[in-house]
Order: C-alpha cells, then sequence, then structure tokens
C-alpha cells in the first residue's frame, strides 16, 4: 500500500500502486474536481505531485493539456496519472476561489486600518 497525502487538507489515505491520484483524492474524501469524467480533456483535476518514486510517463492528454513549465514544476493530471509509491500531492487552489480570498483579506485590512 503507498501513502498519499494531500495538501492543503492534510488528509492521507493508503491506496493500491496503479490507482489513479483522482481515485486517491475520492478515497480521501478531498475534492478534486474533474468535469470531463476523467478523461484528462479539461485540466480541472490538475495537481502537484512530490513523489521519491517515479511516476509514469506523461499520457497523450498529459502532453497536450500541460504545458513544459507546468510539467517541470511536478503538475500532473489526477485522472491521468497512477500511483507509483508515497507521494503528496498538492491541490492548487481555485483561481476564482483565490480572487475571492484576496478582496476579502484586503476588505478586512481596510477595516482594520480604519477602526
Amino acid at each position: 500500500m503507498n501513502k498519499i497525502r494531500f495538501e492543503p487538507h492534510g488528509k492521507t489515505v493508503d491506496v493500491r500502486t496503479g490507482v489513479s491520484l483522482l481515485a486517491a483524492a475520492r478515497s480521501a474524501k478531498v475534492m478534486l474536481p474533474s468535469k470531463c469524467g476523467g478523461r484528462g480533456a479539461c485540466t480541472t483535476c490538475k495537481v502537484q505531485v512530490q513523489s521519491e518514486t517515479p511516476l509514469p510517463p506523461l499520457s497523450r492528454m498529459e502532453k497536450h493539456m500541460l504545458s513544459d513549465r507546468m510539467v517541470a514544476d511536478g503538475f500532473r493530471l489526477g485522472c491521468q496519472c497512477n500511483v507509483t509509491g508515497d507521494a503528496v500531492v498538492t491541490i492548487p487552489e481555485d483561481p476564482l476561489r483565490r480572487t475571492i480570498r484576496l478582496q476579502l483579506e484586503a476588505a478586512r485590512r481596510e477595516k482594520e486600518e480604519n477602526q
């Protein structure tokens, strides 16, 4: 069994070799969106993977959907990348949620400064 830890949630799950990272996230009850149903066509399940065990080669869809920079930074598609050993998987913050969070934080700081 392989231990996969999902960040920033801090949840760990034991899964067998060959299970997709998307399936591992679901086992850990971690929200990892997948609009295309796991076919590698939407990139909503992209994750950053840190693994001491070499990951499987990029799938055809990953080569098409991920930039060279993203691949160099350790990004993979959760639905296409299978577990090969223990790993830490970081789920990036949704861009819309990030924008809203930053706006709320700025408004909170402004309010505190004016008090």
